[in-house]
């Protein structure tokens, strides 16, 4: 087995060239949820010329297989292609390489919209798939890989695979870690508060009741009474609640608007449900009633595409194949990993759900996932390939 790692780590790093040119590749392909198409082409071109046996599904699902020789447990390798809007990013698809003293962070990077959340991880999957398809050494279970499509917005297209029974013993979810182990992540909860006034003419604002104003208050109250009462738990952390969006009905430079709307994205524990939360804002709303008749309100739970009362998980640390998981991790990068959780949520919820322990394993730091200095460190990525690889091999077992 030792020999094993030292010949993953020869191809690995004879084919470093390859591995930086995929990544950018994918990083300058623009993949919005819903348009991850040229993306899924470009994984998929990867894999079938490594020999692998790909399916590229309608809505751009990348699944593929490597079959073992039977006898060993499978693993499934879960990454997603698309990301979200650019927003204010300079050069968002640029995939420039650059030095990371730019974000705090020594060595080079590559720089882009994606690159740590999260085509750092998929690309370093599908090399490592590829790098197995090269080893002489066969596999005893199988190995395989979806790339999936829509988690941003959704998770269907894990849910899609799952539903096609493209599933593992394992699975390894390629989120940012910073090449440590993850264990599952909080809960989510997208509340919608409806506050409801009196349209008018801007230029006579007396006619009217301005919701934009109650809306204000609304949020002062949420920010200094309602998140310092918000719970902490042993094994999730904090409960955190946050105000993300504010829109008026009509949207109207001159008129005062007859509805205001409220988004919060509350990121919750097992200890607080969605119910407990809308209970809280509605006795806020209730207490601030009180004192301004005027006020009417309403509080909305927001259905998510998986309808349970938590939508976290954690896997136990102590269960076999993660135990083998950390240990494939710390052989192939030479250093102890931690254990640790997401503050984000991630598809591993949905296999763990069913019974499945789902591990979070990838390159790039989750602090900068979504922000404006999006990047991944280039010997990150480098190990995160040879890591993957050797987890395989650990998992799967050798012939």
């Amino acid at each position: 087995m030792e020999r094993l790692l030292e010949e993953i780590d020869r191809i690995v790093e004879r084919r470093r060239g390859e591995a930086i040119r995929l990544l950018r590749e994918l990083i300058r392909t623009p993949s919005l949820s819903g348009e991850e198409g040229e993306a899924a082409l470009i994984v998929g071109e990867h894999l079938r010329a490594a020999g692998l046996k790909v399916e590229v599904d309608e809505i751009h699902n990348v699944k593929a297989e490597m079959r073992g020789i039977g006898g060993g447990h499978s693993i499934l390798f879960n990454g997603h292609l698309d990301h979200v809007p650019p927003g204010t990013m300079a050069d968002p698809y640029s995939a420039k390489i650059m030095d990371g003293s730019a974000f705090g962070v020594e060595g080079e990077v590559i720089y882009g919209r994606g690159a740590c959340d999260m085509k750092g991880g998929v690309a370093a999957m599908a090399m490592a798939l590829s790098i197995l398809r090269e080893l002489e050494t066969p596999l005893l279970g199988d190995v395989k890989l979806a790339a999936v499509a829509q988690e941003e917005t959704s998770g269907y297209g894990t849910l899609k695979t799952i539903r096609d029974g493209f599933l593992g013993d394992l699975a390894v979810i390629g989120e940012a870690t910073n090449l440590n182990i993850h264990l599952g992540h909080r809960g989510a909860i997208t509340v919608k508060m409806e506050i409801r006034g009196r349209s008018c003419h801007a230029s006579a604002p007396d006619r009217g009741v301005n919701p934009l104003y109650k809306a204000a208050e609304i949020i002062q109250e949420i920010r200094s009474r309602i998140i310092p009462m918000l719970p902490t738990h042993p094994e999730y952390g904090e409960t955190t609640l946050a105000v993300t969006m504010l829109k008026t009905r009509p949207e109207a430079v001159n008129v005062i608007p007859g509805v205001a709307e409220i988004t919060l994205d509350c990121r919750n524990t097992p200890n607080l449900t969605p119910e407990e939360l809308r209970r809280m804002l509605e006795l806020l709303i209730e207490e601030l009633r009180r004192r301004d008749p005027e006020l009417d309100a309403s509080v909305e739970i927001m259905r998510r595409i998986e309808d349970r009362p938590f939508t976290g998980y954690r896997v136990d640390p102590d269960q076999p194949m993660v135990r083998e998981a950390k240990r494939a991790v710390e052989e192939a990068i030479k250093r102890d990993v931690k254990l640790g959780m997401w503050r984000f949520m991630t598809d591993g919820r949905f296999y763990a759900w069913r019974g499945i322990p789902a591990v979070g394993f990838g390159p790039g730091e989750e602090r900068f996932a979504h922000t404006d200095q999006d990047h991944i460190r280039i010997e990150d990525y480098i190990n995160s390939i040879k890591a993957y690889a050797w987890m395989a091999c650990r998992i799967c077992g050798v012939k």
